[in-house]
């Protein structure tokens, strides 16, 4: 991963985390919807990040796979924060875990 794809990453990610902190302390219902959005862009930005800087030697389909459910994890998280699509947000965090294991996967060849 270069240079500059490595800080975006990390700046997505303190801001992630600083917004679940503030969320978890405070219980506000605002920061808590603020760190789902989070939650939708970082998953988002994963996904693009595996799938841009996939090695010649990778699997193809595991990058896919991986990409994708990181991609469609965050567009779940979207739709979860709306009224009524609750069961959303679970499949957000499946998607998640299923896009995680391949991103380890691939990192460990």
């Amino acid at each position: 991963m270069e240079y500059r794809s490595r800080t975006i990453l990390q700046s997505i990610l303190i801001g992630y985390l600083a917004l679940l902190v503030a969320s978890i302390l405070t219980g506000n219902p605002i920061v808590a919807r603020a760190a789902d959005f989070g939650f939708a862009v970082l998953s988002g930005v994963f996904g693009y990040i595996v799938y841009t800087t996939r090695s010649t030697s990778d699997d193809e389909r595991v990058v896919l796979i991986t990409a994708a459910a990181f991609v469609l994890a965050g567009i779940a998280q979207l739709l979860g924060l709306l009224p009524g699509f609750g069961v959303a947000a679970v499949a957000a965090t499946v998607l998640f875990v299923v896009g995680f294991i391949g991103y380890f996967y691939l990192r460990r060849r």
